[in-house]
C-alpha cells in the first residue's frame, strides 16, 4: 500500500525540521561555545582570607609569562623628627587644692603623664626648636572641674631666649588644644604641674661621620655658664647627666670632643661634658 503525502505537507516537515535544528543550535551547542552555564557549578570553599586581602592579592602569571607589576607603593611618609633629640624630666607637682578651698601642704602625683608626655614629644618638630639646645621648662594649670589644661607658659629654669621660648609655648599650647582630663586619675580639683623638656644639640656631619672613639683633644682655660641651667653630662652628646649649674658659674675647661667640653664644674674638681653654647663657646 502505498501512501503520499501531499506536497504542502512535505513542506511544512521541512521547515518543522529546520526549526528544530535551529533550536538544537541555540539551545546545547552555542552556550557551550560562547562559555554560558546552564547548571549551576559546584559550590567552592570560600577563601580564608578576609575580603580586601583576597582581592588584593595579585593573581599567578601562566607558565612563562611575567605577572604585571601591581599597583604603584605610595612613597613613604615624611617622619617627625625623632622625639629622641628632646628629653622629658619628671613632671613636678608645684601645687593643689579643692575647690574654693586653700593649697594643700602636700599634694598626690596626679597622673598627667599619659597626656602630657607625647604632645611634649613633639617638640622635636616644633620648628623654633630645630637646630637648637638647651632646656624648656613648661609649666600647666589643670582645672578638673572645668575638664581643661590652661595657662601654659614658661618656668623660670627656660634657657632659651625669650622670643624662641615663646615660638616653643606656642607650639605646647597647640598640642594641647584637644586635650581632656576625662580619664585622668586624682585627688584634688586644681594643680599647677610642670615639665622641663631638654633639647639636645644636633650632630654636626664631622660628627655624624667620625665614631664614639673619636680623640679628645686637650684644652685649657675658664668659661662662664651662660644658660640659666646647663646640664653636665658623663659622656658627650648623650651620656648620664650628673649634675646642673646654674647661670654665672665659673668652670675649667680641660678638653674639648666636637662641639662639646670637658670641664671641671665644682670646688671638687669633678668633671664632665657641657654643650659650647651653654658656656658662651
Amino acid at each position: 500500500m502505498k501512501i503520499e503525502v501531499p506536497k504542502d505537507e512535505s513542506i511544512r516537515l521541512g521547515r518543522v525540521g529546520l526549526i528544530a535544528l535551529a533550536g538544537f543550535v541555540i539551545g546545547i551547542i552555542w552556550p557551550r561555545v560562547a562559555g554560558m552555564q546552564l547548571v549551576p557549578r559546584a559550590p567552592v570553599e570560600d577563601d580564608p582570607r578576609p575580603a580586601a586581602l583576597a582581592s588584593a592579592s595579585p593573581k599567578a602569571a601562566p607558565s612563562g609569562e611575567v605577572a604585571p607589576p601591581g599597583p604603584a607603593a605610595k612613597p613613604h611618609e615624611p617622619q617627625v623628627p625623632e622625639a629622641e633629640r628632646v628629653k622629658i624630666a619628671d613632671m613636678v607637682v608645684t601645687s593643689c587644692r579643692a575647690a574654693g578651698g586653700p593649697e594643700q601642704k602636700s599634694c598626690d602625683t596626679v597622673a598627667f603623664d599619659d597626656i602630657a608626655r607625647p604632645r611634649l614629644a613633639t617638640l622635636a618638630a616644633c620648628p623654633a626648636g630645630l637646630g637648637s639646645a638647651g632646656v624648656l621648662s613648661v609649666g600647666f594649670d589643670l582645672d578638673f572641674e572645668k575638664n581643661s589644661v590652661s595657662n601654659i607658659r614658661t618656668g623660670q629654669s627656660t634657657s632659651f631666649a625669650e622670643p624662641i621660648a615663646a615660638k616653643l609655648i606656642a607650639c605646647v599650647a597647640h598640642e594641647f588644644k584637644t586635650a581632656t582630663l576625662a580619664s585622668v586619675k586624682h585627688e584634688h580639683s586644681h594643680y599647677t604641674v610642670f615639665y622641663k623638656v631638654e633639647f639636645l644639640p644636633e650632630a654636626s656631619p664631622t660628627e655624624q661621620a667620625g665614631s664614639a672613639d673619636d680623640a679628645v683633644v686637650e684644652a685649657s682655660g675658664r668659661a662662664t655658664v651662660g644658660w640659666n641651667v646647663a646640664l653636665i653630662r658623663k659622656q658627650p652628646r648623650d651620656g648620664e647627666v650628673v649634675a646642673r649649674v646654674l647661670s654665672g658659674t665659673n668652670v675649667v675647661v680641660t678638653g674639648r670632643q666636637g662641639d662639646w667640653y670637658r670641664v671641671k664644674y665644682d670646688g671638687k674638681g669633678n668633671e664632665g661634658w657641657v654643650y659650647r653654647s651653654a658656656i658662651g663657646l
